[in-house]
Parts: structure tokens; C-alpha cells; sequence
């Protein structure tokens, strides 16, 4: 029973369980056992028998749980306690036994309440999302449950309610409060074709959207699960800490058998039982763990576990992609070069039909851009995508590619009109696409993207929490990549690079001894992104790919988080660093001090409990607290 409020995945709301009241009823009842016998009132056995009765309602559950955990050969802090009750009740000492119970299971108790206000936030936002939405089914609006909802299905959305699913809008404009799901306070304009989240609340327009991802697969869900599961990815220091802590039962009955041999006082044997409980050495880990995660999925950030906190903390180099990383991923089509013959018109819905069945940033740019000027995409079929190059595919003229020069032969091969565009294109660092009908160049596209606001200061931060090594690693071309990292202030970078080049620059950096983080778009730099110490995704919020590949997400796309979760992590380390060593001070102090007859076996249940609080406590304050976070001080 003890040891099970030793793992976090079982707290529950304390005032709501069954085991609080009978605490409560088995302390009450050890109270007037208590004073009754103190009161001298008759029949003195009466006072016994509420002692016993206490012990039954707090203590048996602890015995039963030892019992049931030797069984299944688990051995945890249970049986250190039920054999100092049983002792005490085999010494008479039916008061001791009974206030023992009563300290040990309310202190368990309080533990998991502490504990359980480092993801009150995240519960809060589990129950944002409504029960029930209205489905359209042709004009007309039916309300169902939330759980009858598939993927595919047409919902709307009234001003004031909460959106039940992840979708895209298909009809409609509103503003969108996205806190609980990016940690961005201010309302997001959102229109046709925009995405939206679960739990998210609709702030004045009638919307429609199509269902995308529902129940625990929103992106709401996912958050909720990543929390509830991070003591499972715990840290090597944690894990440490489990392996030895099965030594610790048997030592600590070996300390309670030298006390009884040596000073031949049974009392002694049980207070260092009650002692020797590792409870607040076995809690140091997995309560800084969980507190970590949430206040990181409270900024937007979503992490796997305590082990790539852990892993972040150590980076001193960090590598980054370019476009939708450092750029903010939405580039535009500035201008088209074709060749005689061609027009523009021809080139873009040419490079639009190709593209539009695409994800990458640059793919949108061409299809927004023909959007913008009216002209209708060809139809293309078999597209074939070639990471790091470009899309080819076959229209009805023949087989159309749109990528990087390399992917149509060279520059060398471009007609000299589209050779002039390109090469100017590269000298002002925008990016060139160049299209081909049939092997044929028929046009170069100026894409350009916006750099993020904040990439410049977060490499300052970086470099001021040590970690000095920053470079850019894209697939773009030479001037483009150039430009970006003289923006945002990182001098290394390297161009013209696919996947598998990537992943090679960050092994090579990890076999001169760099701990390395790559921050990547999640889906083209998945290589790179699973090979790294430490892979954060952006746009987590958009893909499911994310965390497949990274141990981190940023919902929000927002780069300047990074030197935060990186102080986040080194606290997280050092708190738990200092909750082992407050956890084995306690236990030492409590156990020497019982074996001394300093601690009454009360006494040494009293000590006990107070260590382990002051441990979750020290813990849950991750949860709260930005002090620090940025520095990582």
C-alpha cells in the first residue's frame, strides 16, 4: 500500500478515496483508544480493543499489500513497515502499532496529494474537452456523443464552444484560444484550410470543420498521455536508484536485528524498521520526473520522458535545420523565370500540380502562389518524393519535376535565361526551384522564407548555457543557408544536404565526444532527428511523425523555448540529484537514531513522513517555477 504511492502512475484525488476516510477513522479511533487509557476510564481493555481496531483499518491494508507484493516477488517498502506492526503487537504495544498505521498511511496519502498538484494542470485540461458534438449530417446539425465521432466526419463549431476534435476548418472564420494546447494566451485568427485542436475554445465565429484525429488521438490526448507516462522513461539516475533500492529492505532488517541483539530492546528493532523505509529515496525520481514533463507540456513543449530531459541537459552542441526551424516555414513564390514559349501562367500550374499532394513548406509556396494568381493545377499522378532534391510526377504532358537544380541535371544544363535567374536567385539567398517537363527546363521559381524572431536570441542563450557548438544543416543552397545563419547569428552551417548527410554530421560530432540536439521539422529529418542525443521536433501540433522520431515536440513551432526546457532539464537533474541525497539522510539520521533510542518507533514514523514531503514538495515546485529555467542555474 506504501510502496505503491511510491509510483506515480497510481495517485489518486486524495478527499475522494475510500482510504482517506478510513485514515481518518483508524487515527480517530487510535485517538480515543489513546485517551481513554490515559483517563484511567474502565474497562481499561476497551482501550485495547479501539488500539486493535485502528490497526485493523490502517494496518492490515499494509500487511495485505506486503503479503500480495512477496506473491508476486516484489519486495518494497511494505514489508519494512508490517513487520514493525506486527512487532509492536507481539510486544503489547497495540497503541504503537495503531499510531504507526495511522502516520504511515496518511503520510503515503499526502505524498500522492503533493505529488498529484504537479499534473492537476494537465488533468484540468483532460476535462476541457466536451462530451458531445454537433455533426452535420448533410445541412442538418445533430449533437452526438464525442465518442461516436470518426475521423472523416463534418462537425460544427458555435461561438463560445470548446472545438471536440483535431481538424481542419472547411467553411468560416473565428479567432481561437489555442492555451491548452500551445501556452499561447492570445486568440489565433483561423480560417479555411487552418488547423485546430481539441479543447481548444472557439471564440466568436461559426466554423466547420473535418475531424482528423479524435479521443486520445489529439494532439490534447497525446499531451495527457506523455505526462501520465514519464516516470516509465525515467532517468539513468532514477533507474540507479531502483536497482539498488531492493538492497535497502534487507539492510535495513539487518540494521533492526543488530539493534535488537546489541541493546536487547525490541522497541529499537521496530522504530528502525519504520525508519528504513527508502519511501522519500524511491519518490526522488519519478515525482521531479512527472513534474518536469507537465510544466514543459504547460509551455508547449512535449516530452517522451525523464531520459531526454536528462539527455538535454549534457548538450554542448546543437543543430538545426533551416526551413520551418530557424525560418518560420512559410515561404512565398517571389518570382518565375521561363524560358521562350512558356509563360508563367503554364510554369506554375505545371509546379502546383506536382506539389500540391506535398507537405514540405516550399511545396505550399508554389501552390499558394498559383492559388494567388487563379491558376488551376495540373492533374498529377505517381508522385514520387526524393528527400532533399524535389517532387517529379506524371501529368497529362508528361513527367513533371520541381526541385533543386542537382535534381534536373545541374546548372550547367539550365538554358542560359533560367541559368542568369538562378544564379541571382542564389546570390540574394533566395531559394531557386526549377522546373521540368519531360527532362526539359521550363522555369525557375524565387521562393523566399521569413527568419524566426526569436532564432537570434535563442542562439544567445544557448551559447550562454554553454553550449557553444551551433550550426545550420539544410538541404537549401549555399547563399540562402548563408543568410539565415548571419541572421540568427550562427557562423557553421552546411548546404545542400540530404537526410542521410545529415544524420552522418551529427555521428561525427558524437564520435569526437559532442553530446549533440538536432531540431528538426520532424518528418524530412527524421534520420537525423531519431540519430541525435536529443531530437526535438517542431510542429509537433500539425504531425503525429513528431514524437515517432524526436523525444521532444514544440507545439507552438517556437525555437526560443529551447534554452528553457534545456534550464528546465538541468533542474529536473539537480533536484533530483538533491532529493536522493536528502532521501539518504533522512534514512540514515532516522535509522542511526532509532537504533540509538532516540526514535520512538512514533517518533521515527513522524521523521519519516515529514522526508518524504519535503521531498515531493521540493519536486512539484518544478512545476510552478520559471526561476532559473533560462540560465539553467
Amino acid at each position: 500500500m506504501i510502496g505503491r504511492f511510491a509510483h506515480i502512475g497510481t495517485y489518486r484525488e486524495l478527499l475522494d478515496t475510500q482510504e482517506f476516510m478510513r485514515c481518518l477513522g483508524g487515527g480517530g479511533i487510535a485517538l480515543a483508544g489513546y485517551l481513554w487509557g490515559v483517563g484511567g476510564m474502565q474497562p481499561q481493555w476497551l482501550a485495547e480493543a479501539m488500539a486493535l481496531a485502528a490497526v485493523g483499518l490502517n494496518g492490515l491494508p499494509i500487511i495485505r499489500e506486503a503479503i500480495n507484493g512477496l506473491r508476486q516477488r516484489r519486495v518494497n517498502v511494505d514489508e519494512l513497515v508490517s513487520l514493525a506492526i506486527i512487532g509492536a503487537l507481539l510486544q503489547g504495544e497495540y497503541l504503537t502499532a495503531a499510531v504507526v498505521s495511522f502516520i504511515m498511511t496518511l503520510g503515503a496519502l499526502l505524498e500522492g496529494a503533493i505529488s498529484d498538484a504537479a499534473r492537476a494542470s494537465i488533468g484540468a485540461l483532460a476535462e476541457m474537452t466536451p462530451e458531445s458534438a454537433t455533426k452535420l449530417d448533410g445541412d442538418t446539425p445533430v449533437e452526438v456523443p464525442l465518442d461516436t465521432v470518426r475521423p472523416g466526419d463534418l462537425l460544427l463549431v458555435r461561438p463560445g464552444e470548446r472545438i471536440p476534435v483535431d481538424g481542419v476548418i472547411v467553411k468560416g472564420v473565428t479567432a481561437v484560444d489555442e492555451s491548452t494546447v500551445t501556452g499561447e494566451p492570445v486568440p489565433r485568427d483561423r480560417g479555411a484550410g487552418d488547423r485546430v485542436f481539441s479543447a481548444t475554445l472557439n471564440y466568436n465565429g461559426v466554423i466547420e470543420i473535418v475531424a482528423e484525429h479524435v479521443g486520445e488521438d489529439t494532439t490534447l490526448g497525446r499531451v495527457v498521455r506523455l505526462v501520465n507516462e514519464a516516470e516509465e522513461h525515467k532517468p539513468t539516475t532514477a533507474r540507479l536508484v531502483d536497482r539498488y533500492a531492493k538492497w535497502f529492505t534487507p539492510l535495513v532488517l539487518v540494521c533492526a536485528a543488530a539493534a535488537w541483539f546489541i541493546t536487547g530492546e525490541s522497541s529499537r528493532a521496530v522504530a528502525v524498521l519504520v525508519a528504513g523505509c527508502p519511501c522519500s529515496l524511491l519518490m526522488a525520481a519519478p515525482t521531479a520526473t512527472v513534474a518536469a514533463v507537465a510544466r514543459a507540456a504547460r509551455k508547449g513543449i512535449l516530452v517522451k520522458g525523464g531520459r531526454h530531459l536528462e539527455a538535454l541537459s549534457r548538450v554542448d552542441a546543437a543543430f538545426f535545420d533551416k526551413t520551418g526551424t530557424l525560418t518560420l516555414g512559410k515561404p512565398c513564390v517571389r518570382d518565375v523565370s521561363v524560358v521562350e514559349g512558356m509563360t508563367r501562367q503554364r510554369v506554375l500550374a505545371l509546379a502546383a500540380g506536382v506539389e500540391r499532394h506535398c507537405t514540405h513548406p516550399l511545396a505550399r509556396a508554389v501552390v499558394d502562389a498559383a492559388s494567388a494568381e487563379g491558376v488551376e493545377p495540373v492533374v498529377a499522378e505517381c508522385v514520387l518524393m526524393e528527400q532533399g532534391l524535389g517532387v517529379r510526377a506524371g501529368c497529362p504532358e508528361g513527367v513533371v519535376a520541381v526541385g533543386s537544380a542537382a535534381f534536373a541535371g545541374g546548372v550547367d544544363l539550365l538554358p542560359g535565361i533560367l541559368r542568369e535567374a538562378h544564379d541571382d536567385m542564389v546570390r540574394q539567398g533566395v531559394t531557386p526551384l526549377v522546373v521540368t517537363l519531360e527532362g526539359m527546363p521550363m522555369g525557375v521559381l524565387a521562393v523566399t522564407d521569413t527568419v524566426r524572431d526569436s532564432a537570434r536570441d535563442m542562439a544567445v542563450a544557448l551559447r550562454g548555457l554553454g553550449v557553444h557548438t551551433l550550426g545550420i544543416l539544410s538541404g537549401d543552397h549555399d547563399e540562402a543557408v548563408r543568410r539565415t545563419g548571419e541572421a540568427v547569428g550562427i557562423v557553421q552551417h552546411r548546404a545542400g544536404l540530404k537526410p542521410q548527410d545529415k544524420l552522418d554530421i551529427i555521428r561525427d560530432a558524437q564520435l569526437q565526444g559532442r553530446r549533440v540536439l538536432f531540431v528538426g521539422d520532424g518528418v524530412n529529418d527524421a534520420p537525423a532527428l531519431a540519430g541525435a542525443d536529443v531530437g526535438i521536433a517542431m510542429g509537433a501540433a500539425g504531425t503525429h511523425v513528431a514524437l515517432e522520431t524526436a523525444g521532444m515536440a514544440l507545439t507552438r513551432d517556437e525555437v526560443g523555448n529551447i534554452p528553457f526546457l534545456i534550464g528546465l532539464s538541468r533542474r529536473m537533474l539537480r533536484i533530483v540529484k538533491v532529493n536522493i541525497a536528502l532521501g539518504l539522510l533522512f534514512n540514515t539520521v532516522a535509522v542511526m537514531g532509532s537504533a540509538y533510542g532516540l526514535l520512538s518507533p512514533i517518533a521515527a514514523s513522524v521523521f519519516h513522513n515529514v522526508g518524504s514531503i519535503f521531498v515531493v514538495l521540493l519536486s512539484a515546485s518544478l512545476a510552478f517555477s520559471d526561476r532559473g529555467m533560462v540560465r539553467g542555474q
